[in-house]
C-alpha cells in the first residue's frame, strides 16, 4: 500500500475507491497532456502520433511500473467453510497464519490499517502449530494484544478450514464461519464487504 492510497483511506474512502483513484488520476493527467502538446504541435504526422501516444499512457505506465494491479487486487471470490471448528460468539474477523509464513506477517499490517478505520472491528489470529509445548512464536510478539492472538493446536482441523492456503480471512457470528478468503481472493472488495458487515 503506497502513500497515496494510505492518504486516501485515512481520508474515508472506501478500499476499492481508493485503489482505482490513482489510476484514474494518471489517465486523466495523460489525457491533459495530449492535449497541451496537441495544441502545441498541430501538425499530423507519425512522429507527433507517436509522441501523442507516449504523453497520453506515460504517467498510467509509470504509476503502473511502481504499483501494479495483481491478479487478486479487486478480488472477492469468498467462500462459505463447513467446519466444526467452533469460532466467538460476537462478530469477528478470525486471521489464521503460520508461525513462519511471510504473507502471514505481511497481514498484520492490513489488519492494523483495518482497525484504525474502524475501531469497532473485532480482529483475532489464531497461529497454527502443531507441537503443543512450543514456545510462543515470534508472530505472536509482533501481533498487537487488542487482536488476542492464540496458538491453536488442532493442526487437521484448520488444514482443512483454509484448504492448505496460508494466511486465510475468516468472517463469524455467534460461534460459527461464515465466509473464507484465502491471500489470493483477499482483495479491496472483500475489505469493503467486511467493514459494511461490521456496520
Amino acid at each position: 500500500m503506497n502513500t497515496i492510497e494510505n492518504f486516501l483511506l485515512d481520508f474515508g474512502l472506501s478500499w476499492t475507491i481508493t485503489k482505482l483513484i490513482p489510476y484514474l488520476f494518471c489517465l486523466i493527467a495523460g489525457l491533459l497532456f495530449l492535449l497541451v502538446y496537441k495544441k502545441i504541435k498541430r501538425k499530423k504526422n507519425w512522429t507527433n502520433r507517436l509522441i501523442s501516444f507516449v504523453l497520453l499512457v506515460f504517467p498510467f505506465s509509470i504509476y503502473f511500473a511502481f504499483f501494479p494491479i495483481y491478479e487478486g487486487d479487486f478480488s472477492n471470490l469468498s467462500t462459505q467453510p463447513k467446519t466444526t471448528i467452533s469460532f466467538p460468539e460476537e462478530k469477528v474477523l478470525t486471521v489464521i497464519v503460520l508461525p513462519n509464513c511471510p504473507f502471514c506477517y505481511q497481514s498484520i499490517a492490513l489488519m492494523k490499517k483495518i482497525k484504525k478505520r474502524n475501531p469497532k472491528i473485532k480482529i483475532t489470529y489464531w497461529v497454527v502449530v502443531s507441537d503443543t509445548l512450543a514456545p510462543k512464536t515470534a508472530i505472536l510478539r509482533l501481533i498487537p494484544p487488542e487482536f488476542k492472538p492464540i496458538q491453536r493446536h488442532d493442526v487437521s482441523e484448520q488444514a482443512n478450514l483454509v484448504q492448505g492456503t496460508f494466511p486465510c480471512f475468516v468472517l463469524s457470528n455467534k460461534k460459527k464461519a461464515l465466509k473464507l478468503w484465502n491471500n489470493n481472493q483477499f482483495g479491496v472488495c472483500a475489505l469493503d464487504e467486511i467493514e459494511d458487515f461490521f456496520k
